[in-house]
């Protein structure tokens, strides 16, 4: 910056020199993501650029008018004039590749600023973990956005209907979570006795078919 600022003092502000400084300066800014910059420096060589081949114009026009007004000095003109159309064809050729990488710069500054909201998201997130960590389960309950309310509800309504228990649990950075226990089913009813009235009546019954049927068999 220091030695654009210098050169800006010993030679015309759209000197050639100064139009590929700004340039460089450009380029490193692109080097190290700072887009923004970059742009500055590459608009200002373009339109410092552009006023050089304006003034390099109009001074070959004023040469080629004292030439051809038979001045003394015509063979001095003519060597200035071959300068400037040198300068002039430098800098009408390098002015498309300004506007080109302006135009690249343009179209990179969106993902920048998407990079530095990326880490400007990340470093929030890092500020806020160990805040998170110190809640409170009913903190945690009242403060979240519906999803830890939504299951703790779910649990407590299971639980109330008898079938279910709900357990907390500490998880991660502290965070309680709801386990839900199934309680053992009660058990079925007992299977009648055998010694039971109905039961030795059946087998009564059966021990007297039995007979009946051998008497049969032998007769």
């Amino acid at each position: 910056m220091k030695a654009l600022s210098m050169l800006e003092h010993l030679v015309e502000p759209d000197h050639r020199r100064v139009v590929e400084l700004n340039f460089r300066i450009c380029l490193v800014y692109e080097l190290v993501s700072k887009i923004r910059d970059a742009i500055s420096y590459c608009a200002k060589a373009i339109s410092l650029c552009k006023s050089r081949i304006q003034n390099l114009k109009s001074s070959k026009d004023a040469l080629l008018a004292g030439i051809d007004g038979g001045d003394a000095s015509a063979a001095e003109g003519g060597s200035e004039n071959s300068t400037v159309e040198k300068e002039l064809e430098q800098l009408t050729s390098i002015l498309p590749d300004l506007e080109k990488k302006l135009e690249d710069l343009s179209e990179a500054n969106p993902s920048a600023d998407m990079d530095e909201m990326v880490k400007a998201i990340a470093s929030m997130v890092i500020e806020v973990m160990p805040k998170a960590a110190s809640f409170t389960s009913s903190q945690i309950a009242t403060s979240s956005n519906g999803f830890d309310s939504s299951v703790m509800s779910t649990a407590a309504t299971t639980g109330s209907s008898g079938s279910t228990v709900t357990d907390l649990g500490v998880v991660g950075r502290g965070v309680k979570r709801a386990s839900i226990k199934p309680i053992s089913v009660e058990p079925a009813a007992k299977k009648p006795a055998l010694d039971s009235p109905s039961l030795q009546g059946d087998n009564n019954i059966n021990s007297e078919v039995v007979p009946a049927t051998q008497t049969d068999e032998s007769s």
